[in-house]
């Protein structure tokens, strides 16, 4: 049971993100900004310093599909993008471990690739006209501030709850 707490806890988080924070959008308020959260790419990365690579790129993958199925007119952007991104960046060695704020800079600049990588992709294929000064002022700063503010506040409960995980892990294998 203890396994599946981390897909349901990310789950939730993805239905979140996609429903509650579209009821409480800037632009309903007069707002000109975009506020992309990234809540669930931000745990899988800490998922993958705090359990392994391995976990990283599958929930990253997996997610990944989600968003593209979701989101996306064009299949297999965020599922690479996440899962590949998530491999580079689940260093999980004990200097990320122990210090929160590496692993805070490193979900961080987790975040501000995946957003370069999707709106270079967009712009690739076509699929989006923005000017790059109109998506940094418009999307990619007012995320990032939303995006850093999350992890910021929720890392130390992140860390502590992925330690908690892998203590009852432990313990079931041992009966």
């Amino acid at each position: 049971m203890i396994r599946y707490v981390l897909f349901l806890i990310l789950f939730l988080l993805f239905i979140l993100e996609g429903s509650v924070f579209q009821i409480f959008a800037p632009d309903q308020f007069g707002v000109p900004y975009l506020f992309t959260p990234r809540w669930v790419f931000l745990i899988i990365i800490f998922a993958g310093i705090f359990r392994g690579r391995m976990v990283g790129t599958v929930y990253g993958i997996i997610f990944g599909v989600m968003y593209d199925v979701i989101y996306m007119s064009v299949l297999g952007v965020y599922a690479f993008g996440m899962g590949f991104i998530a491999y580079l960046l689940s260093i999980s060695i004990p200097i990320f471990q122990r210090n929160l704020i590496i692993a805070i800079i490193t979900a961080v600049l987790a975040v501000i690739t995946l957003d370069y990588y999707v709106y270079g992709m967009m712009l690739l294929l076509g699929i989006t006209t923005v000017e790059h000064a109109e998506f940094f002022n418009v999307r990619f700063l007012p995320s990032l501030l939303l995006n850093v503010a999350f992890i910021s506040v929720f890392a130390y409960p992140l860390r502590k709850g992925f330690y908690y995980l892998r203590q009852k892990q432990e313990e079931e294998k041992k009966l």
